[in-house]
């Protein structure tokens, strides 16, 4: 039964035990055995997935029967959608808006940063639209040191005062993305030590 087994995974990426349970259904028959793990991997991706049988059977087919290497092509073809903002927030992602300008070269952003025990701040960014994260990622103390950049911060505790807070500045959550959707060097860089 151990040649078996060992047989049977060299073959497929299967646990022994799953093995063990094919080998004692056919009776020892390694072919049948196959068969029997084929079945049991499919039906275990199929209640990760929720995925048809024949899906479930070409996809891990095309993953040489491994499960997790399957999930995880699976999980790219199927994203999970993304966190609504505040419930990021919740998590300690930072989240930030582009807010209108009055002068149009001026970028103004409201810069949500998640603190510890509930407490969020929200700094109102205002700097030239030239300092970008692509021009001025590692320069942006540029940014900071010029005539124009303004930055003001304010603090609260609990979403329900950060949502009044936002609303101040006529932001609501549909606005508010992660800060990797827009090319700022301030809310990219760590400012602390200039404010």
């Amino acid at each position: 039964m151990k040649y078996a087994i060992a047989a049977l995974r060299q073959q497929l990426p299967a646990s022994i035990a799953v093995c063990r349970q094919a080998l004692e259904a056919s009776g020892g028959d390694l072919s049948q055995a196959h068969v029997l793990v084929v079945d049991q991997l499919v039906a275990d991706y199929r209640h990760r997935t929720g995925s048809g049988a024949a899906d479930a059977a070409i996809d891990l087919q095309a993953a040489g029967h491994d499960i997790e290497r399957a999930f995880v092509l699976w999980r790219r073809r199927h994203p999970l959608p993304p966190s609504p903002p505040f419930a990021a927030l919740e998590k300690g992602c930072p989240m930030a808006a582009e807010l209108a300008s009055v002068d149009t070269g001026l970028r103004c952003f409201a810069h949500v940063i998640p603190g510890e025990q509930e407490t969020y701040e929200l700094r109102l960014i205002t700097h030239a639209a030239r300092f970008t994260e692509t021009t001025h990622g590692f320069d942006y103390d540029y940014a900071m040191q010029d005539a124009q950049t303004r930055v003001e911060r304010r603090f609260v505790t609990g979403i329900p005062a950060l949502t009044l807070l936002l609303q101040q500045y006529a932001v609501d959550e549909a606005m508010l993305r992660s800060i990797e959707t827009f090319d700022s060097c301030l809310l990219h860089s760590p400012i602390e030590a200039y404010l």
